[in-house]
C-alpha cells in the first residue's frame, strides 16, 4: 500500500528531470554526508523515555536539473544506526542496530543570491524510506521533507553545498508488534544538516 503512494510523486519528479528546456537547465551529480537527529519513534508513556535510531552518519548520492529559478532532484540515502534508548537522566544505545534507504524527490526553488556567487535555494518534497531491522524485517515509510541550501561555486565545474531542514514521517519505523507492550509507536521527525559536494556534467552554471 504504501509503495503504490510513492509512485506518483516520483514519476513526477522523473518527467521534469527529462522534460526541462536544454538551454534553460543543467544537469548536476551530488554526493555528501548528512547529520540526522531523529525525535519521536517510540515513547514509554509511563516514564517518557524514548526509543529512537540515534545520530547517524548518513550517505547521500543525487542527481538534479537546475532551471534559472526553479529546479528538480532525486536523491539516494542510506545509513547504519544506532538505537537508543534515552530518559532524562540516562541513555543507552545498540551500535548498528537499524539500518534506512531512501530516496527523496524534490523541487528546489532559487530564493536569492548571497554574495557575488552564492545561491540560496528551497528545497521541499515527499520522502520514501525503508528501515530494516534484524531479525524482524523491513518497514516503508513516507513522509515530507523541506530544507534550506547554500550553494557556493568552487570553480570550473565543482560547488559546494551545506542545507539544513527537517522531515518527519507519519509512521514510526516500529510496527507494534516489533516493540515492548510499554512503548507506543509514534511519527518520525527530525532535524539535519547535511554537507553535499556538486558536478556539473551539463549546461551552463547559473548566472549570478
Amino acid at each position: 500500500m504504501l509503495r503504490s503512494h510513492t509512485c506518483p510523486a516520483v514519476v513526477a519528479v522523473v518527467v521534469l528531470l527529462a522534460s526541462a528546456p536544454p538551454a534553460a537547465a543543467q544537469w548536476a551529480l551530488s554526493a555528501g554526508i548528512r547529520a540526522p537527529r531523529f525525535s519521536g519513534a517510540a515513547v514509554e508513556q509511563a516514564t517518557g523515555r524514548s526509543l529512537r535510531p540515534y545520530r547517524p552518519t548518513m550517505w547521500d548520492f543525487g542527481i538534479e536539473r537546475a532551471g534559472a529559478r526553479v529546479g528538480v532532484g532525486v536523491h539516494f540515502r542510506y545509513a547504519s544506526s544506532s538505537l537508543a534508548f534515552e530518559g532524562e537522566d540516562a541513555l543507552a544505545a545498540v551500535k548498528d542496530a537499524v539500518s534506512v534507504y531512501g530516496i527523496d524527490p524534490e523541487v528546489a526553488l532559487l530564493v536569492s543570491h548571497l554574495g557575488p556567487e552564492g545561491l540560496v535555494r528551497l528545497y521541499a518534497g515527499p520522502l520514501v524510506e525503508v528501515w530494516k531491522l534484524p531479525d524482524i524485517g523491513s518497514h516503508w515509510r513516507v513522509g515530507l521533507a523541506a530544507s534550506v541550501g547554500l550553494e557556493v561555486p568552487f570553480g570550473g565545474r565543482w560547488a559546494g553545498a551545506a542545507r539544513v531542514g527537517a522531515a518527519v514521517t507519519p509512521g514510526s519505523p516500529f510496527a507494534r508488534e516489533d516493540l515492548d507492550p510499554s512503548l507506543e509507536p509514534r511519527a518520525l521527525w527530525r532535524r539535519e544538516a547535511a554537507a553535499l559536494l556538486r558536478y556539473r556534467i551539463r549546461g551552463r552554471a547559473a548566472a549570478p
